[in-house]
Formats: C-alpha cells, structure tokens, sequence
C-alpha cells in the first residue's frame, strides 16, 4: 500500500513538473481576474475609509478653529487613509506576476537546453555525414541519399492532382523535406539556391517556408519554425538525386540542405 502511495505521488510530481508551465501559466491568468475582481471590491471599502477621513477633518476644523472648509486631502492623504482595503489584492496581484515571471524562466531554462542538445546532435550528424563520406566515398553518399529518397517516393502517393505546377518547368521533382512532388527544372531550382544564399548575405538567416517561397511551393505546417542560421548552417546547397516513379517516370529529387550539413528532411521528421 505504501509502495503504492509512493508511485503514485512521484507520478503526479513528475507530471507537475514536466506541466509547470502550463500550470502556472492557467494560475497567471487566473490570478489575474481575480485580482481585478478583488481591487474592484476594495474599492467602495477604500471610498468608505476616505469619506471618513474627509468627515473626521471636517468635524474637527469645526470644533477646534470652527471653519467650514477644511483643507483639501493631498494624494498622500488619500494613499495613507485607504491603503488598507488593497492588501489582499497587492498580495494576490504579487503572486500573479510572480507566477508569469516563474513560468517565463522555465522555458527560458528549456530552450536552452533544448538549444544546446540540438547543437550537441547537430555536430554528431555533421562528424557521422564527414566520417561516412570518408569511408565510402562522396558517390556511394550520394547513392545512400538516393535510397533515402526512393523511401520518401514509396511513402508519397503520386498522381495527377497532388503534382504542384510552379510554371518553372514540366521536370517531374520530388522534394524529399516534404515529401511533395512539383513540376520545375534544374536551373530554376539552382537559380532559387543562388537567389536564397544571395538573401542570407544581408539577412543571415531563412526559415524552411520562405525557401518554399523562392521555389514556388506553399508553405508547410512546420516550416515557420525552423529556420537556417548562416552562422550555425551555412548556406543552403540543394542536393539533387534521382529516382523512377511508379509510372516509370524519371524524377529529380530535392533536398534542403546546408554547407555544414544540416539536412532539413530529417529534421522536420
């Protein structure tokens, strides 16, 4: 029963603290109307407590020097007088911000290290991607990535109405990153590479979908998200291969990829 209690509590722990995010972003924005909901309660209460105040100095100017006009309450009159009423509220609105600021840091802490396991298995790809050419020569890399796309082809379903026509040429693509295929030409292609490392020159970075812009392809769900640093990458270089369709079709097959050997296909998987 005991080892039972204990599973169940380092469960709900291990899911609290993979959720804290979450968690503490739902208790933010709960924090946050019921701290509107609290200052407006206190606010007739701190109305009340000034309108005392305000009848106290009228009384006691009438006693004491018997003047019917009182000097006015300053803002630190007022802030003094109904303070009180707005403890509860400063305490919950204190704990709101504390909440958002917690939630902001974890993901910071995340990130990093999210961005720092991705550096770690990128220069991994690129030291294995150097060692396989290496051992086996840059030819038989090039027939590996062929096989690799052959995989893609028999996973893409292709006919008439899912080929995308970019007016660029009537060549049959594949383009592996997506798995889509697309009528366009070699030199069309490389002019889309040249146009693209032409950009990266001022604006060092790209993401994955305003390559697809350059190549006349719509965007895809994930593209926006990852994106090609200069600095970290390189520049982009499109890797052509070649594979036959079903219907005995010739097919050129693209790959997005980098100098320094990113290979967005596998990335975006």
């Amino acid at each position: 029963m005991n080892q039972s209690i204990k599973s169940i509590t380092k469960k709900l722990v291990t899911s609290i603290d993979k959720n804290s995010p979450t968690i503490l972003t739902i208790f933010s924005i709960g924090g946050l109307l019921v701290t509107v909901v609290m200052a407006v309660n206190a606010t007739p209460k701190a109305m009340d407590l000034i309108e005392d105040e305000k009848f106290r100095r009228k009384t006691e100017y009438e006693e004491e020097e018997e003047v019917l006009h009182p000097k006015p309450m300053t803002r630190m009159d007022i802030v003094k007088v109904a303070w009180k009423p707005y403890i509860p509220t400063t305490i919950m609105g204190s704990a709101t911000i504390a909440c958002i600021i917690a939630a902001n840091t974890i993901n910071m802490k995340r990130n990093a290290a999210l961005t720092g396991a991705y550096l770690l298995s990128e220069t991994a790809l690129k030291d294995y991607k150097n060692k396989v050419i290496e051992k086996i020569g840059e030819k038989e890399e090039k027939l590996l990535r062929d096989d690799m796309a052959k995989d893609t082809k028999k996973k893409t379903k292709m006919d008439d109405k899912n080929i995308i026509i970019t007016g660029n040429g009537n060549y049959l693509c594949l383009d592996v990153t997506s798995g889509r295929y697309f009528r366009s030409s070699v030199d069309k292609i490389k002019k889309a590479e040249n146009d693209i490392n032409k950009r990266l020159l001022t604006t060092m970075t790209i993401s994955v979908n305003e390559i697809y812009e350059y190549m006349d392809l719509d965007a895809v769900d994930l593209g926006n998200e990852y994106e090609i640093d200069v600095n970290k990458d390189g520049y982009v270089e499109f890797q052509f291969g070649s594979c036959i369709t079903d219907d005995d079709e010739p097919c050129i097959t693209v790959r997005i990829a980098t100098e320094y050997g990113t290979d967005w296909a596998n990335r975006m998987k």
